[in-house]
């Protein structure tokens, strides 16, 4: 069997047709490759150049045994090209699912700067309830679910990465609209539009009102953060929204609030624990950390989102 060095020098010389054109296309000294070509010669025990007057002319072995080699070459250079679109995430498609106050704000960010770093990454997002998330990744439905809570499941992986606050969205006419920050008792009275007890939201709210001592008497009941910052919009109260929903474009007949004991909204990214994780992955989390690790606190003022 003749070793990739000797398969390198064969090739050389039958591409460049003379040793000394070979002996510069490999960096090596003439007289070392002659002998080398000796050396394949006794090895295969058939002649591969007929030396007649100082040429060289392949034989009919050489010339069978060349197309071989021309062969595993174009193999190399095929995986070198597979490889290349493997590193750029070309046929590859990224599943990410996301709690909607995060799918609306800080998720199609991070996305925007993994494709930058993979340009020929396909991505599929998906907005999940919290009923949705645990199928999403347990069933092995998407790569990655950000959310607002921790997933529980023996195969999920939830790792808290960051965290969201509460505040206050209130009709831009409303009497607390140019207050730089409130209080839960400056709110007593008002119509809230808030969550039902047992969801993540509804939980952060409850101890809010819980440690103030103050009584919690909710005006309309919703899923979602948006729809509740819509009926602010239209004149029906005002709603405890995550900051994250705050950072959506809103109409400016709605204006967002800061408490001075903001509850905390946690953001956790999971994935399933029997599904390899990929550079891709790492890449993604590693944005989400910074994107999220840098997001700007509190604001100067209170200020319509537009």
């Amino acid at each position: 069997m003749l070793t990739i060095r000797q398969i390198e020098i064969f090739r050389g010389v039958m591409i460049t047709k003379t040793v000394s054109g070979a002996a510069r296309m490999l960096g090596t000294s003439q007289p070392g490759l002659s002998r080398m070509i000796g050396h394949m010669e006794d090895k295969l025990r058939f002649r591969l150049f007929d030396r007649t007057r100082g040429r060289l002319v392949p034989t009919p072995e050489a010339v069978v045994l060349f197309g071989e080699i021309e062969q595993i070459y174009k193999g190399f250079s095929d995986l070198e090209h597979i490889v290349q679109r493997l590193a750029k995430g070309d046929d590859r498609t990224f599943a990410v699912g996301a709690s909607p106050s995060l799918g609306h704000s800080v998720v199609p960010q991070m996305l925007s700067r993994l494709t930058g770093n993979y340009p020929g990454l396909t991505i599929q997002f998906d907005i999940l309830s919290v009923e949705q998330a645990l199928d999403w990744l347990a069933l092995q439905r998407g790569d990655y679910a950000m959310t607002v809570f921790p997933i529980d499941h023996p195969n999920v992986l939830s790792s808290r990465i960051g965290a969201g606050r509460m505040v206050c969205a209130v009709p831009a006419g409303h009497r607390l609209a140019e207050r730089a920050r409130i209080t839960v008792a400056d709110i007593r009275g008002e119509r809230i539009q808030s969550f039902r007890a047992d969801t993540p939201h509804g939980r952060i709210i409850a101890g809010m009102f819980a440690d103030a001592g103050e009584d919690l008497e909710v005006a309309t009941y919703v899923r979602f953060a948006e729809t509740a910052v819509a009926f602010v919009a239209n004149g029906m109260g005002i709603a405890l929204v995550d900051s994250f929903t705050a950072m959506q474009a809103h109409a400016d007949t709605v204006r967002f609030l800061e408490f001075e004991a903001p509850g905390v909204l946690p953001v956790y990214v999971s994935r399933n624990l029997e599904t390899a994780r990929t550079l891709i992955g790492e890449t993604f989390e590693e944005i989400a950390r910074n994107i999220l690790m840098n997001l700007p606190r509190v604001p100067a003022a209170p200020q319509a989102i537009t």
